[in-house]
């Protein structure tokens, strides 16, 4: 097991913003809204967490500072429409 912790602050602060819950934002991000619930004790693997981790990097709201204390993977470039 691993620490969820600093992924969970970063969900945490996403999910308030958005005004959603975790369960929905799992089966947004990971197609599991389970993977909530287990989280917190850290039963999910390292790929979940990262992917979740990818998802929150990734669709993080531009007015909302990320969590100084929680690493941000660097987010996927996105392709310009044409």
């Amino acid at each position: 097991m691993f620490d969820t912790a600093p992924i969970i602050r970063a969900a945490r602060r996403y999910m308030a913003a958005r005004g959603i819950a975790g369960t929905t934002l799992c089966r947004i991000a990971l197609g599991n809204s389970t993977a909530w619930g287990r989280l917190p004790s850290g039963r999910v693997t390292i790929r979940t967490a990262n992917r979740l981790a990818r998802h929150l990097s990734d669709n993080w709201p531009e007015h909302l500072e990320w969590p100084p204390d929680v690493p941000r993977p660097e987010p996927t470039p996105r392709e310009r429409a044409a």
